[in-house]
């Protein structure tokens, strides 16, 4: 679909897709967007109603594509005022593996808005449809363990990576966990990473401040969108390793929290 875009009041804040569901015959994207006022609209909260209503129809135009020539779209109503999410299906789909156990499938996913039959913004990004579940004793992850696509994977060894280090090459093997420790990660290595299928965990950096919440939510919704991301490591913030790991757990459900990884600081 070829269509100008215009300014208007609505223009797209924020897209999060999760993957709630894979198997082999189906995957279930939820995707939730939130919507803003451009910043040159300078909308007061009365404009900004006064836009909404004024608008008959907003609709969000969903389209994922796939390397192979794999094409869907829907076209859904969307609410400004509440932002429900949108359930998105994908039948038989290439599913996203580490190096070793199966292809790196990506599939592009586009969001665009429209106010009234007219493109306000879009937005796009590569997504793999996989899960990887975290193992536990007692409540406690096991690293060494994780349920990817349904079938139980042994970690064999956890490399720790700082930010000197991701000029180095990533391990070739998918039995590999990476540790981004001290910062998050750029997306340039995540892409590596997807494109490579090897595993990571994010280590939530010690705040300079005390306050590592302040942009977790920020890289959460940046980092979680790649698929070579296996979970999120605490273990190393203390008194507010509990804080951090219900937050973490809020902003990415599909992904568990690691308190512990045997033998690795996150410092």
């Amino acid at each position: 679909m070829t269509v100008k875009k215009q300014n208007h009041f609505l223009q797209l804040a924020g897209v999060r897709p999760v993957v709630r569901y894979v198997d082999k015959d189906q995957a279930v994207i939820e995707i939730r967007i939130d919507l803003k006022t451009p910043p040159e609209a300078n909308a007061s909260p009365e404009a900004w109603l006064k836009s909404i209503k004024s608008a008959h129809h907003v609709e969000a135009l969903i389209e994922v594509d796939s390397e192979d020539g794999f094409h869907d779209e829907q076209r859904v109503r969307v609410n400004p005022l509440t932002c429900d999410a949108i359930r998105v299906e994908v039948v038989q789909p290439s599913r996203w593996w580490p190096a070793g156990l199966g292809d790196q499938s990506l599939y592009l996913l586009s969001v665009t808005l429209l106010v009234d039959d007219t493109v306000t913004d879009s937005w796009s990004h590569n997504i793999g449809l996989t899960s990887v579940r975290k193992q536990s004793n007692n409540g406690v992850a096991i690293p060494g363990d994780l349920l990817i696509n349904g079938k139980m994977h042994h970690i064999g060894e956890i490399i720790p990576v700082d930010a000197i280090d991701e000029d180095e090459f990533l391990p070739v093997s998918g039995d590999s966990l990476v540790l981004i420790r001290g910062h998050y990660g750029p997306d340039l290595l995540y892409e590596a990473a997807d494109r490579a299928g090897i595993l990571l965990v994010q280590a939530v950096p010690i705040h300079p401040h005390g306050q590592p919440e302040s942009d977790m939510a920020a890289e959460v919704e940046r980092l979680s969108l790649h698929p070579s991301l296996a979970g999120w490591f605490v273990g190393h913030l203390g008194y507010m390793t509990e804080r951090i790991a219900y937050c973490l757990t809020s902003l990415d459900p599909s992904r568990g929290v690691f308190r512990s990884i045997p033998g690795v600081s996150a410092a």
